[in-house]
């Protein structure tokens, strides 16, 4: 299991920079439609989940955007590419998922407090809304992890600050599919108890509770991600 993991990551790396290299050079213009999945899946000789999360990562770059029933499109401007491609380079272009939530431990906390600052009625209750579809998702994986990365997402979204929402359109791509393999091994209960804690707190407007239990929530799941990669090694 692991070196096929191993293995992917690296066809996903390869998928990536060979989409890059094609938006970079100007090949595929803003608002072309990129060629098909199964396509480059086939001209790169890589499975098609390889080339879903290279594609994924740049649609959380704002590089591409999906279109249903129509493809997947070109919609970046040279300098957010730049821009989007350092962060990606220094935060994000790592295996291991613990760097991320060793990122998240800091930065999700002071998001939150600037949510409660900012953030407008609409952001409240679509908020609310996406811890509702989590309840209602507990027990599908895939649905469950979307929501839960959006909800964080809308947090950093309601900061309306444009740097904090960039990063975080990044990170939320990458985290579902993290999420994804941990709920599988560890269930969606404690993540669910967690998140109503964080939303009490925020629909109260307590900064120290909120950041506390967003806090609390991201240590949790550094300590869940450490037990089973332990195990896995054993």
């Amino acid at each position: 299991m692991f070196w096929r993991e191993k293995m992917s990551s690296r066809n996903s790396e390869k998928v990536f920079e060979y989409l890059k290299e094609k938006i970079m050079s100007g090949e595929w213009k803003d608002g072309e439609q990129i060629t098909p999945e199964i396509q480059l899946a086939k001209e790169l000789e890589v499975g098609r989940n390889a080339v879903r999360e290279a594609i994924e990562k740049l649609v959380g770059m704002k590089v591409l955007v999906k279109k249903k029933g129509k493809g997947t499109f070109v919609q970046s401007k040279l300098i957010d590419l730049e821009f989007n491609n350092m962060l990606i380079n220094t935060i994000i272009n790592k295996d291991d998922y613990l760097d991320i939530l060793e990122f998240r431990k800091t930065f999700e906390p002071e998001n939150i407090k600037l949510f409660i600052r900012n953030a407008d009625e609409k952001d409240y209750l679509e908020l609310k809304k996406l811890y509702d579809e989590m309840i209602s998702n507990k027990d599908n994986r895939d649905k469950f992890s979307y929501y839960d990365a959006m909800f964080h997402n809308l947090i950093a979204k309601g900061t309306k600050n444009t740097i904090i929402i960039k990063i975080s359109d990044i990170l939320s791509n990458i985290m579902i599919g993290h999420q994804k393999k941990l709920n599988l091994i560890l269930g969606s209960d404690s993540g669910i108890k967690e998140h109503t804690l964080i939303l009490e707190a925020i629909f109260e407007k307590d900064e120290d509770m909120a950041y506390m239990f967003m806090r609390k929530h991201i240590m949790r799941t550094i300590k869940d991600v450490l037990q089973v990669k332990n195990g896995l090694e054993r």
